[in-house]
């Protein structure tokens, strides 16, 4: 097994020791605790066998915490091995290899498919990566571009994709529509409800309404008019529903003759029950004549959009056919433009930092194809991008790597 000062240049030769963290299901974190290493440290050693030389106790504090557990021992055993052995090459790349538990949610990085259903899907992990210090002095960076990284307008980046959802919230405020806004997890969605209420603030004759009410589980038809009356009066809201209902009314047709718009606007929508999505269909029938009261903007998850499907909910048709959905899909095309963005904001460029290569292939890990439809699936959620971005980096700073290459970006 050769070894080099830095872990840049080996091959990918994965020893046994990785083999036996997969079947025991031990996280490589673990390692890393016990040795005081990086986990992406570790991710070396297990995957291309290089052992740090600047710590020579390593061996023996691994090869300890190895015969310390006792399914490693028993493995170990029934593969007729030696705890010394967990250092020789096992022979083959781990590519097809099921980890079990907590290994499978570490492992999940890995570019591999599974099929759900009649399509395929990239697992993501989202475990929030920080730069660390001296990633950040290898890439001569004062500052992470990946935290508190929108402090005004100018940091959010946008895409056509995201003008047109942008374009859409505006104009349900405005001209009282019905709109959901379905994203995943970190795909940006507070960051566009921000700014949206910030436009319409400036532009100052549309009303935002938005609900405080932080389980959505609790939210009824009382507490939605009770943040109604909040927001838009001085007014202290009525005991009764009805009584409640007929002041909502009254105050919104009252702002409305004084030329006045309102948006109540609900995060994490997806957690609302079916029973409050039909009573959001009621207060969107408040109307003026032919002109609707109150435009309502829902921001949730995919269940969200489960939920709005009249398939799964024949129930829910009269809700159903009257809401707009408008998706926030991932940044595949405009991976580039955005990492410009972020590091341009901290005094650095991202082709100091990324190969073109290595953007690519980060898209690529973050890249699907729907089985059923054929379509492309963006996964590149601004969150996910920066996590990404960020394990690349530190590995490539451990490794000793110039740059961010694509070798790196297909290790984290």
């Amino acid at each position: 097994m050769g070894r080099k000062a830095t872990a840049y240049g080996l091959t990918i030769n994965p020893i046994i020791l990785k083999q036996l963290l997969v079947d025991c299901d031990i996280n490589q974190g673990a390692l890393g605790e016990v040795t005081g290493l990086a986990r992406t440290t570790i991710n070396i050693v297990v995957n291309r066998g290089y052992i740090p030389l600047e710590h020579p106790e390593f061996k023996s504090l691994v090869e300890e915490f190895i015969g310390g557990n006792v399914r490693a021992r028993k493995w170990l055993a029934h593969h007729c091995l030696k705890v010394e052995n967990i250092w020789d090459p096992l022979g083959r790349v781990l590519k097809n290899s099921q980890p079990v538990g907590s290994v499978a949610r570490m492992m999940a990085t890995r570019h591999r498919r599974e099929v759900s259903g009649d399509s395929e899907h990239v697992r993501v992990i989202r475990e929030v990566e920080v730069i660390t210090e001296d990633t950040k002095r290898h890439f001569r960076l004062f500052k992470n571009p990946f935290i508190n990284d929108v402090q005004e307008e100018k940091d959010i980046y946008m895409s056509s994709e995201h003008h047109y959802i942008e374009a859409a919230m505006i104009d349900a405020a405005k001209h009282a529509g019905f709109l959901a806004v379905v994203g995943e997890v970190q795909s940006g969605k507070s960051i566009m409800r921000r700014k949206v209420v910030l436009t319409l603030q400036r532009e100052g004759n549309v009303r935002v309404i938005f609900p405080q009410i932080v389980d959505k589980d609790r939210v009824t038809a009382g507490s939605l008019c009770d943040a109604i009356i909040h927001d838009i009066s001085s007014e202290k809201p009525k005991v009764k529903l009805e009584e409640k209902s007929r002041q909502v009314l009254r105050l919104l047709l009252a702002r409305h003759k004084q030329g006045s718009r309102h948006v109540i606007i609900i995060e994490e929508a997806h957690d609302l029950g079916f029973k409050v999505l039909k009573l959001l269909k009621r207060f969107y029938e408040f109307e003026d004549g032919y002109t609707k009261l109150l435009g309502i903007i829902l921001i949730g998850q995919p269940e969200l959009k489960d939920k709005l499907d009249e398939g799964d909910h024949p129930d829910m048709r009269e809700v159903i056919r009257r809401i707009q959905i408008a998706e926030i899909r991932g940044l595949n095309g405009n991976v580039k433009d955005y990492l410009m963005l972020k590091f341009k904001r901290v005094g650095a460029k991202a082709e100091d930092v990324f190969t073109d290569e290595a953007i690519a292939s980060l898209s690529r890990r973050l890249t699907d194809r729907d089985g059923r439809t054929g379509k492309t699936i963006s996964h590149a959620y601004p969150g996910l991008v920066n996590n990404y971005a960020a394990k690349a980096m530190n590995l490539a700073c451990q490794m000793g790597c110039e740059k961010v290459t694509e070798e790196v970006v297909m290790e984290i």
